[in-house]
């Protein structure tokens, strides 16, 4: 009795969650595939949300080596009777009943036909998460096939947003994640963390299995919640068979179930429908995880282990702030396995470098100023330490080291690469071992402190202030006299000095990004082909001609 009524509750708060979603009133549909491209389609939309993390997961080219030339010519997209399709889905080993139908046959159309440049970074992405999801799918005990139905949910994406704020591979709302132990706060959302919310998502399907004892609606009330499935059920006089009650359903679901049937087929037949894996920068077993006790920037990684720092972010979705929190508690932090042992060497100074800038505290001769101002007492003699803490900006030479980037140099020095560039007259982003750069630096100075009485305290804060303003001009002037000073010999022995460069073109393919463009030239980086190119950003086109610096 308990259970019956823990699980009762549970499929009404599940169904109040989305009922923001369903407000309007669904209309009744026959052709599932007509509604993909008439009206807002979220399964088609998610999927469509890989483009504007192309630059983030940095895709090759399609995998040669899954590749079969003597089967199917490149860039056909076969066609296929429906006895085929039936003969196929019959043939998948699935607890889940897979039917197939014309609703079904509309997304396998949209999978395979009309998005399949989508689909083919879907099946690179899964190599990433789909060992993690049928790690905890076989330990539940719950079908294999259920890792198909992430994909209808956030196309692999972990950082995708539904319209209503359902967040993460699995798409948990906030309350529904509450309910399911995935803690959200200002800085971390494990509805992001593809592990956490995994072990959610097993669990919500088997309290969905003890209610109904049906796969496909299980995965119908993942989508609307129970309480509309139990309506449907209701108004279908009592049937409990999906398509038997698949027009009392909202339409998002109507679409939702033969979306995941759809997917399941196509990826089970990837290769007769000429479909190969286009794979991101990294696999599951190209990926490792420390545990991580203190605070940690993730730009301050980014330069250290000379990583990209989207590539940071994306293999840690977790972490909302770019960085890892310094509250109470062990956090796990996903890198690359090849920087894990730099990880290691360097961890210290990584924290080190991690840690937050101290605010400006009033030291105790202003706090006593204060007092002073309320009490009325006299502080002429009062000198508790004679001095006080300052902190400036100031200028020094840094000498680059080998392998340093211009990047890495202007992130040290808290700086950004135009600014870095600006300052020492730099036309490109190459930097040469050896080679003098001036940068900012910021160093803490003692200033003493003179005894003041309470006469004299006002009159020494007008001053201090117009002080702070003639001080800030003149270090502006002084730095702006030595730049001009600087810049005829610096030039000169700019063109003495560095080579002439030498630039090729090289036109997009799809598939292409920066980052794998960059790779594939020695001592190019992404800023260089942007600065070269005068690109605002890393969005780029199939047959873009890009002006490339070969050597310099």
């Amino acid at each position: 009795m308990k259970i019956t009524l823990k699980l009762a509750l549970l499929a009404l708060t599940h169904t109040l969650m989305f009922s923001s979603v369903l407000a309007q009133a669904p209309r009744e549909i026959t052709n599932v595939s007509s509604l993909v491209e008439e009206e807002y389609d979220p399964i088609s939309s998610l999927l469509d949300s890989l483009v504007t993390i192309n630059n983030v997961v940095r895709y090759n080219q399609l995998d040669a080596k899954c590749f079969d030339p003597s089967a199917i010519i490149p860039g056909e997209i076969p066609q296929f009777s429906t006895q085929v399709y039936e003969q196929r889905m019959a043939a998948i080993h699935s607890p889940i009943p897979l039917s197939y139908n014309s609703h079904v046959k509309g997304f396998i159309d949209m999978y395979a036909v009309k998005k399949r440049g989508l689909t083919q970074r879907v099946m690179g992405l899964s190599n990433l998460y789909f060992p993690i999801f049928e790690e905890a799918l076989d330990r539940e005990g719950l079908p294999l096939e259920f890792k198909y139905l992430s994909i209808v949910e956030s196309a692999l994406n972990p950082i995708a947003v539904s319209r209503v704020g359902a967040t993460g591979i699995w798409q948990f709302m906030y309350n529904t994640g509450l309910q399911y132990n995935l803690k959200v706060n200002s800085y971390t959302d494990e509805r992001r963390d593809p592990i956490k919310s995994t072990q959610a998502a097993c669990q919500y399907f088997k309290d969905m299995y003890k209610i109904y004892g049906d796969w496909l609606l299980v995965i119908a009330a993942y989508n609307c919640g129970a309480g509309n499935v139990n309506k449907a059920i209701k108004r279908s006089g009592g049937k409990t068979n999906f398509w038997d009650i698949m027009n009392y359903l909202p339409n998002e679901t109507k679409n939702y179930v033969p979306a995941f049937i759809a997917i399941t087929y196509v990826m089970e037949h990837a290769r007769e429908h000429n479909l190969y894996p286009v794979s991101p920068a990294y696999s599951y077993f190209e990926v490792d995880t420390v545990i991580v006790n203190q605070p940690i920037n993730f730009k301050t990684l980014a330069a250290t282990l000379d990583l990209p720092l989207d590539v940071i972010s994306y293999l840690n979705p977790i972490y909302k702030r770019g960085l890892i929190p310094d509250v109470g508690g062990n956090y796990v932090l996903r890198l690359p396995t090849n920087k894990m042992a730099i990880y290691m060497l360097s961890q210290e100074s990584i924290y080190a470098e991690s840690l937050p800038s101290a605010r400006p505290v009033m030291n105790s001769y202003k706090n006593r100023v204060s007092q002073v101002e309320e009490e009325g007492d006299e502080v002429a003699n009062y000198e508790p330490d004679n001095y006080r803490e300052q902190t400036k900006r100031v200028k020094k030479t840094h000498i680059v080291r080998r392998g340093e980037s211009l990047g890495k140099i202007a992130s040290k020095y808290d700086m950004t690469l135009a600014q870095v560039k600006k300052m020492n007259k730099l036309r490109s982003s190459t930097v040469r071992s050896g080679q003098r750069l001036t940068v900012y630096n910021w160093v803490k100075t003692k200033v003493p402190v003179k005894a003041v009485s309470n006469d004299e305290l006002t009159v020494k804060k007008e001053v201090a202030h117009k002080a702070d303003t003639v001080q800030k001009t003149e270090v502006d002037e002084q730095a702006d006299a030595i730049n001009d000073t600087q810049k005829v010999s610096n030039e000169t022995a700019e063109v003495k000095n560095s080579p002439k460069p030498a630039f090729t073109y090289y036109i997009v393919q799809p598939g292409d990004t920066l980052w794998n463009i960059a790779k594939r030239y020695e001592g190019l980086t992404v800023e260089m082909i942007k600065n070269i190119n005068n690109l605002s950003n890393t969005n780029i086109k199939p047959g873009t001609k890009l002006k490339v610096l070969v050597n310099g």
